[in-house]
């Protein structure tokens, strides 16, 4: 839900039944690959009386490594299961709490409602009015004014917790993915024949961050931000792209919140400049993991290169693929042209934004920058990374499979 823009009203309206139903399945899911793993391991290890050669005493070595994998799948799926039930639970509470201080508002005397996106508190009644309401005595209009600040402020935050709760739920949902065996992972991915393919799947993954999954920007620094993008939402990150964009934004840190417009500007032009290019003019599906997300991505990072440097970047856009659960391919073809862009960027440090964005399709079309595709004709099959420069612009794919991550092998 990163980015996603709720309201109040939504949130009150939410349904968390499903939710839990999820998590018992993915519990008895869980059960039932650990009992069935462990009975066909005991089957066979109880083959030596009958299979007691070395390729007998092989076959049970690979038994007990695949009922030891199964049983950390199904560790896996428990700890899915309870991370639901932990979010679910807090939700609630949250919701509870919003719900009050939505009630405190509608009770008010003083004819009191709320921005169903803010929570922001108004009154209906004009100063005059309510001085009328009140036999006219002036100060009434400070006590309504004061009661809208509290009032707002009450139900700001308890607004804001639910969404924090919500964010921070999702990624950590999304980082028990990370337990799964290294083994599974290699050969849930489906890794390229082509060894330069190869080796950039393998090299430019992550590692899940080791800290908690945080909110940013914090209350404080969200409303100072609102004061010049009022439709600024939170968003989940991790602890060290929090990090990055206190060192940018938060002048606690040394940061200035306008940096957050020039941040967000670049975002939109890249999000712009991949939905509308050659490649999308043809097969608009490009801009998710085909050649138009590419050349996002690679513009993306060039233009945050020119406005914060190369480091700053790299920090950045390096952390962003820390929340955990991110499929191989989608991982390794961010990081990659990412990586590309920064380059593109260093080299064009007093380039226009038009010589950039034909900086970068130079790239995509020169095959620098890779895209996803399905290279088996089977569509079960796990897609692929390929260099931008093989694949037909109608002939990327997203991938389909559950996004279990690789092994980080340190980029």
């Amino acid at each position: 839900m990163s980015g996603e823009k709720i309201t109040i009203s939504t949130v009150l309206g939410w349904k968390l039944d499903s939710a839990r139903f999820a998590g018992a399945d993915a519990m008895n899911a869980g059960i039932t690959l650990e009992a069935e793993s462990l009975n066909a391991d005991k089957a066979v290890q109880g083959s030596d009386s009958y299979f007691g050669d070395a390729a007998g005493s092989a076959a049970r070595a690979m038994s007990t490594k695949l009922k030891n994998e199964a049983v950390t799948t199904g560790d896996v799926l428990d700890a899915i299961h309870k991370q639901i039930d932990t979010t679910t639970a807090a939700l609630q509470s949250d919701i509870k709490s919003l719900q009050s201080a939505v009630d405190d508002v509608k009770d008010s005397e003083w004819n009191l409602f709320y921005d169903d996106a803010t929570g922001d508190v108004k009154s209906y009644d004009s100063n005059w009015e309510t001085i009328k309401k009140a036999w006219g005595n002036p100060a009434s209009v400070a006590w309504k004014t004061a009661a809208c600040l509290n009032l707002g402020a009450n139900l700001k935050q308890a607004f804001w917790d639910v969404q924090e709760t919500d964010k921070i739920g999702a990624r950590n949902l999304a980082t028990q993915l990370e337990h799964v065996s290294d083994d599974v992972k290699l050969a849930l991915a489906g890794i390229p024949e082509d060894a330069a393919l190869r080796d950039i799947l393998q090299k430019y993954q992550v590692d899940a961050t080791k800290s908690d999954i945080v909110v940013w920007p914090d209350s404080t620094l969200l409303n100072l931000i609102r004061m010049y993008k009022p439709d600024m939402q939170p968003v989940e990150m991790t602890v060290e792209e929090k990090a990055a964009m206190d060192e940018l934004c938060n002048p606690l840190h040394g940061g200035n919140p306008m940096n957050y417009m020039k941040f967000n500007d670049i975002k939109d032009e890249a999000e712009e400049f991949g939905a509308n290019n050659k490649y999308t003019a043809v097969n608009p599906d490009s801009k998710d993991d085909g050649h138009g997300d590419a050349a996002r991505h690679a513009y993306w990072n060039a233009r945050m290169t020119q406005e914060f440097g190369a480091d700053w970047a790299k920090q950045y856009a390096t952390a962003h693929e820390g929340v955990g659960g991110n499929g191989p391919q989608r991982e390794a073809m961010d990081l990659n042209n990412n990586d590309v862009g920064r380059q593109i960027g260093l080299a064009n440090m007093n380039a226009s934004k038009d010589d950039l964005k034909t900086a970068v399709i130079a790239a995509v079309d020169n095959g620098d920058t890779v895209v996803i595709h399905h290279p088996d004709p089977n569509p079960a099959a796990p897609a692929q990374i390929a260099f931008s420069n093989t694949v037909p612009w109608t002939d990327t794919t997203s991938p389909e499979q559950v996004d279990i991550p690789l092994p980080a092998k340190g980029k």
